[in-house]
């Protein structure tokens, strides 16, 4: 069995040249909006701002990531392995550490746990056993390092 915490979600340190672009960039997106009359962008736009300002309050929360030969327990979510198509790592120290599941249900996206510290050659051994690794994936999803480069 390997057990570890993780964050509930990414936690970005954010400086104060961040806010001050991203409000900006926020800013003239949306007097573009209004000046081309796209309300509905103007809208989204808004409620892009208020979710980023929102989950910046939240208060984030661990949770436990256990492995074991029944599946993956994350929280209090278990996921049997007969539900997970493939497996995969990103590992390029220290910017991202990865270990990446791919559900066989189409209604399930992709999840992305955190290694913190753990070694992948543990994870690997464990999950060799039940899922079949995916080495052709190399690269972290194009949404993970957008997210990750833009601190969001």
């Amino acid at each position: 069995m390997i057990r570890w915490e993780i964050d509930e979600s990414a936690r970005n340190r954010r400086g104060r040249a961040w806010y001050v672009i991203m409000i900006l960039t926020g800013g003239s997106l949306l007097i573009y909006a209004v000046a081309s009359a796209n309300f509905l962008f103007a809208l989204l736009v808004l409620m892009f701002a208020l979710v980023i300002y929102l989950t910046s309050l939240r208060r984030q929360e661990t949770v436990t990531v256990e492995m074991s030969p029944d599946g993956i327990t994350i929280a209090k979510d278990f996921y049997p392995y007969r539900e997970i198509r493939r497996f995969w790592f990103v590992y390029e120290p220290p910017e991202v550490k990865n270990l990446y599941l791919d559900f066989k249900a189409v209604t399930k996206s992709l999840m992305t746990l955190p290694l913190i510290d753990q070694n992948p050659n543990q994870i690997r051994q464990l999950l060799g056993q039940y899922l079949p690794e995916d080495f052709n994936e190399d690269e972290e999803p194009f949404l993970d390092f957008l997210g990750r480069i833009l601190k969001l």
